[in-house]
């Protein structure tokens, strides 16, 4: 049996039933219910690590394979820095931490899933200064 336009059960699209405010809204109740409690529990879950010290490269990539979380990085960025070893039950921002102290890494989640690890900034990057040839600076 078919339905006419006007008729109560006639089907209609997606944007004809909510409307914009009201779907960004509902957008937002479903992403803060759904992060909420995994983000808490992601972050704060205690993990069983062993990663040994090394190449960046490497040790971000058994670091996401042990923990299954992911990390996003430049790989030009980042190939020439070492990480510190890690071995026991931690945090994934414990690891992280204690994984890239002193490497001149620095690490953000993004999410409760997704971590950003990028160089730290200089005091010169900082402040818009480039080094230039022999750790010389233009100003």
């Amino acid at each position: 049996m078919r339905v006419g336009k006007g008729h109560p059960h006639a089907r209609r699209g997606p944007a004809a039933r909510i409307n914009p405010s009201r779907r960004a809204l509902l957008r937002t109740a479903l992403g803060f219910a759904v992060a909420a409690p995994l983000e808490a529990g992601t972050k704060a879950r205690k993990l069983s690590v062993e990663i040994a010290a090394g190449n960046a490269l490497v040790t971000l990539g058994e670091f996401i394979r042990q923990t299954g979380l992911q990390v996003l990085f430049e790989t030009d960025a980042i190939r020439d820095h070492r990480t510190r070893a890690v071995r026991g039950e931690f945090d994934a921002a414990e690891v992280l931490q204690l994984m890239l102290e002193g490497s001149g890494l620095i690490f953000e989640f993004i999410n409760e899933r997704t971590i950003a690890v990028r160089p730290e900034l200089t005091p010169a990057a900082r402040n818009g200064v480039q080094p230039g040839p022999m750790g010389l600076r233009h100003l």
